[in-house]
């Protein structure tokens, strides 16, 4: 009998280390999320700033235009060579985070990778003219994050979240 009640302390002493082990990960995932919290909202926060707007708007609609690719990123004239490093560094910075799961990568491709894209797709020739003259990649974390974004449709990254539209559209 006294066999019988070691075993059944036994048992419910590992139960209640289990337990303690799942809770404890639990808190330590909770406190994570609740630690990159200010780093997402500065993600958003920059991307609502005039210059933030001022640097995008003028990759989209004057780098193409007004510069040669031949040039790379280094070789671009001022105002340009830091509309392109603002845009690129900040999608590259993006990219870090969520390459190291510091953010989710739902979060940001359902956020940030429709105008991610349409950048790239301007900045690309730039981009890998910058990566012939240096001799190394170049922007690799954005790159990656443009990867990511072309094989889960924002559509894919919507309805997965539950979001609905107010026209009862899809």
């Amino acid at each position: 009998m006294d066999s019988l009640i070691a075993s059944a302390i036994s048992a419910a002493s590992v139960l209640i280390a289990v337990l303690a082990l799942v809770y404890s990960v639990q808190q330590v995932h909770l406190m994570r999320r609740q630690n990159l919290l200010p780093v997402a909202l500065d993600f958003f926060r920059e991307a609502r700033t005039p210059e933030w707007f001022a640097a995008r708007d003028w990759v989209i609609k004057h780098l193409a235009a007004e510069c040669s690719p031949d040039l790379g990123v280094s070789g671009l004239p001022e105002p340009a060579r830091e509309h392109v490093r603002k845009v690129g560094f900040f999608y590259d910075n993006l990219g870090v985070f969520v390459a190291y799961h510091v953010v989710e990568e739902d979060l940001v491709l359902g956020f940030f990778g429709v105008g991610m894209n349409e950048a790239w797709a301007i900045m690309y020739p730039f981009i890998r003219r910058e990566e012939e003259i240096r001799k190394m990649q170049y922007l690799v974390f954005f790159n990656d994050l443009v990867v990511r974004f072309r094989e889960h449709s924002p559509a894919d990254i919507y309805r997965k979240r539950g979001l609905r539209r107010a026209d009862g559209g899809s």
